[in-house]
């Protein structure tokens, strides 16, 4: 009875281990099994990590492979060192890193579980790997809808890639396009003309935007402007990222913004340097979240082992 009570304990946590991947179908074969979990896809970044989820319930130790196969490869190889996974299973990851993803396009990953003479082989995940990016949106302008709130006015380029738009504001000429000076995202597609009204935080101050569109991975385009913007020297957001300072000149610098109606200064594209992604979204982990039906099958698992101890200890007392 204490040997079978053991082995459930020694169940337990790997029976969790499978509900993280709930909702999905492990790949197993005998008493084997291995899930991966699909990356965000597309992306614009050429490392990633690779979670997959291994167990045995013979309690042996798993060895897994990571292989991946690119949009130029004949074949899946496999990268990276064999892994070993501790008895009876666990979690691990497959590192990928910019020597394996060196092109644009889409890359093909699965893993192989191996314990004692069982080998289970889990699904096939896609990443779409992309870097091109989005055209500079175009006929900006900004006026004053009321002594309160500018309007900004703009269309994005006819290129098949813009998911989005960001606005950026600040009240000195010259700011950083981040996280920081980000004060709206529209949600918008390609060749489509918009208007976003965008109160003053002072009414008694003048303000001077940049806006820029970004595709489904990330990537993003030129920035374009109240007066001339350029781009000068690097700086660095609240994420940790490298970012352009974008230096915004005001008319008394010469470029001509005028209440009413503005002149649109568009980036120069010639040797610009843009690095890092200016989302300005604040990096973190966030926390896992699992639909009901997960949360009330682990409660079922724990009653079912509940139940079939008491039972077990019942017998023995009789």
């Amino acid at each position: 009875m204490l040997k079978q009570l053991k082995k459930l304990l020694f169940l337990l946590p790997l029976m969790v281990l499978t509900l993280v991947f709930a909702g999905r179908v492990l790949a197993a074969a005998g008493d084997v099994s291995v899930d991966i979990e699909t990356p965000k896809t597309p992306t614009r970044h050429n490392s990633l990590t690779i979670n997959f989820v291994t167990l045995d319930i013979q309690g042996r130790a798993i060895t897994v492979k990571c292989y991946k196969k690119g949009p130029s490869d004949g074949g899946f190889t496999q990268f990276g060192a064999d892994l070993a996974i501790s008895a009876g299973g666990n979690t691990d990851n497959c590192d990928v890193t910019g020597s394996l993803m060196n092109q644009t396009g889409t890359y093909q990953f699965y893993v192989i579980a191996t314990a004692g003479g069982d080998t289970a082989t889990s699904q096939t995940v896609s990443v779409d790997y992309n870097t091109d990016g989005p055209s500079t949106p175009t006929d900006y302008s900004k006026s004053l809808a009321n002594s309160c709130q500018y309007k900004i006015h703009f269309k994005t380029a006819d290129d098949g890639q813009t998911t989005k738009v960001e606005i950026y504001r600040s009240e000195s000429t010259t700011f950083t396009a981040d996280g920081g000076t980000r004060v709206a995202t529209i949600t918008i597609g390609p060749n489509t003309e918009h208007d976003a009204y965008l109160d003053k935080p002072d009414c008694n101050k003048d303000y001077y935007f940049v806006i820029r569109a970004f595709d489904s991975a990330g990537n993003g385009s030129g920035l374009v402007g109240d007066s001339l913007v350029t781009v000068t020297a690097a700086g660095t957001t609240e994420a940790g990222s490298t970012t352009p300072a974008i230096v915004v000149l005001s008319a008394e610098q010469g470029t001509g913004l005028e209440e009413g109606g503005a002149e649109a200064g568009q980036l120069p594209t010639e040797g610009e340097t843009v690095t890092g992604e200016t989302q300005g979204t604040i990096l973190g982990t966030e926390a896992v979240k699992y639909p009901w039906w997960v949360w009330l099958g682990f409660i079922l698992l724990l009653l079912a082992i509940a139940a079939y101890v008491f039972k077990k200890v019942k017998a023995a007392r009789a």
